[in-house]
């Protein structure tokens, strides 16, 4: 039996009507309330209402195998139960303290000004070849002294990123940049290499293709995330309190018995 046609029906008739069962599974009613409570977007669309509704038929069809076979009495139910009680009510009591101690818009303003003060202050495009050694790295030079091209150098030599770019690196915040490298860069020209510079894989010579003021985003774009961050540390400050006033004793396990503290 084709279940739309009849949805579509019962979407066409008075509200009265509507309080009509959609289905019965072996004596138990499905009414079209119940299917809008379990899928608002069912709604005035008959489609999604025959899909939340064949869902129905099968979560009533388990649930009645369940109880014809008494899960819900077994042992492993009742501590799934019993563990989802607890989430629940931990869920319930960190919901009722942000409740009370919700995050103000001066506290999410505050968060963002030092957010502002902290952000990187330029960014910088940049490229880069990384060569193990300084020998190599001199014969870089050489050749780049000699007008050889920096990116068909980075793809021939470089251990770096990207060689296959030449090396390039995009656009760089200050922070993001390693301190010997930000402290070279910052003096150079827009084209102008500078190294060799030591860093960790061997040896750098970076090219610097532009540099910008960096952006921050506007508050109303962060506004969420940052509220999101305070409620966390909300919540990291009201666990911590709650072990500061509380006695707890940590027995020894199985893996630190003998171990000194």
């Amino acid at each position: 039996m084709r279940l739309a046609p009849i949805l579509l029906a019962l979407s066409l008739l008075p509200a009265t009507a509507l309080a009509a069962n959609l289905a019965t599974v072996n004596g138990q009613i499905i009414t079209e309330a119940q299917l809008i409570a379990a899928n608002p977007a069912a709604k005035g669309n008959p489609a999604v209402a025959e899909e939340t509704l064949q869902t129905l038929i099968n979560r009533a069809l388990l649930l009645q195998e369940a109880k014809k076979e008494g899960l819900e009495r077994s042992a492993g139910f009742q501590q799934a139960l019993a563990n989802e009680k607890d989430n629940l009510l931990i869920n319930e009591a960190l919901a009722h303290y942000l409740a009370q101690h919700p995050v103000s818009e001066k506290e999410t303003h505050a968060r963002y000004e030092d957010l502002v003060k902290t952000a990187p202050k330029h960014q910088f495009r940049l490229r880069e070849i990384i060569v193990p050694s300084y020998a190599d790295a001199e014969k870089i030079i050489t050749d780049l002294k000699q007008g050889r091209n920096f990116s068909i150098l980075a793809a021939d030599h470089s251990q770096g990123p990207n060689p296959t770019l030449g090396g390039e690196l995009g656009w760089l915040a200050d922070n993001q940049i390693p301190a010997p490298i930000l402290a070279q860069i910052r003096k150079a020209k827009p084209g102008e290499v500078v190294g060799p510079i030591p860093v960790p894989e061997g040896f750098a010579m970076v090219q610097v293709l532009g540099e910008r003021p960096a952006s921050v985003l506007p508050l109303s774009t962060v506004s969420t995330q940052l509220e999101a961050e305070l409620r966390n540390q909300k919540t990291a400050e009201y666990l911590q309190k709650l072990r500061s006033q509380a006695k707890i004793t940590l027995e020894a396990t199985a893996g630190t018995r003998g171990k000194k503290p």
